[in-house]
């Protein structure tokens, strides 16, 4: 879980915790083969998308924020939904239980929307002063498919030594949390946040994490990307 906010004040563990609570940020624990999925993205290293022209930046899989408006979010449905389903089941399956759990009621993969995918960052001095854009989330209005229950979450699958996580703007102040491997953090999107530039640089480390959503549309909670 988060240690520090490095930004304007430092808080205890503590402190942050409730600073995450009032935002609306929650952490849930994961129990799968993180070796297996590590092993299993470089496999289909081929299947990388490139994201930048300036640091390297790859996914695997399609999301709602880069390709929904795109013939390539439509037509990568089936055939990467079944690859990253057949790849990554035992990951899927995790999450899905924790959030039905915490949720109670079932979840469901889509047929018509692109599954969580990763976002894959590698090691880059570039990366020490690059972070991503501020935002908030909103993949289900670029693909109109609703607003009802929305929600975000990411799940660290491999991180620098130095470590990784978001920046977020909570009470006016950036607050920075970090992310562990084997936990979910999820929010309902809506608060300030942004990807957080590398720590340190050592090459060849990686920043992997599953990226997804959850939307209600037709009485049906669904995970989407």
């Amino acid at each position: 879980m988060a240690e520090k906010v490095v930004y304007k004040d430092l808080l205890t563990r503590k402190s942050l915790m409730k600073t995450m609570e009032n935002a609306k940020f929650t952490v849930h624990g994961l129990d799968y083969d993180k070796d297996k999925v590590v092993s299993n993205i470089f496999k289909l290293q081929d299947m990388w998308v490139s994201r930048s022209n300036d640091f390297p930046f790859y996914t695997l899989g399609r999301s709602a924020y880069l390709d929904g408006k795109t013939p390539e979010y439509k037509n990568m449905q089936k055939g990467m939904n079944e690859l990253l389903y057949n790849n990554f089941k035992e990951l899927y399956n995790n999450v899905l239980h924790v959030l039905q759990d915490k949720l109670n009621e079932r979840i469901y993969l889509p047929k018509d929307l692109c599954y969580p995918g990763f976002h894959i960052f590698p090691s880059d001095e570039s990366l020490l002063t690059i972070a991503g854009n501020w935002h908030e989330d909103y993949p289900h209005e670029t693909l109109e498919i609703g607003s009802k229950d929305a929600s975000t979450f990411t799940v660290p699958i491999l991180l620098p030594k130095s470590g990784g996580g978001i920046d977020c703007m909570i009470n006016d102040a950036p607050i920075y949390i970090s992310y562990k491997e084997n936990e979910m953090l999820w929010h309902d999107g809506t608060t300030l946040h942004r990807i957080a530039s590398f720590k340190e640089y050592k090459p060849n480390e990686y920043r992997i994490t599953l990226q997804g959503h959850l939307i209600r549309r037709n009485n049906k909670m669904e995970v989407f990307w």
